[in-house]
């Protein structure tokens, strides 16, 4: 289940997620969500506080989204 789904649209897109979180909804396991972001692949987090970093799930939708437009699916 997407963590999304129960949130208008327009607040969904400006909600942050936290890094269990955003490997969940692009299907990644958390491990390589850090790889992932360590590597700078995924859209960059906005920093929460000295150790805890977030996503806004808009920009999460549109990153999977551009990657599905170049995979041609």
């Amino acid at each position: 289940m997407d963590p999304l789904d129960h949130l208008p649209t327009d607040i969904a897109r400006h909600r942050v997620l936290d890094t269990f979180e955003a490997a969940a909804l692009c299907g990644f396991s958390v491990a390589h969500w850090r790889r992932l972001y360590r590597s700078g692949k995924v859209p960059a987090p906005m920093k929460l506080s000295e150790r805890k970093l977030g996503w806004r799930g808009g920009d999460l939708v549109e990153w999977l989204a551009s990657r599905t437009a170049k995979s041609g699916t």
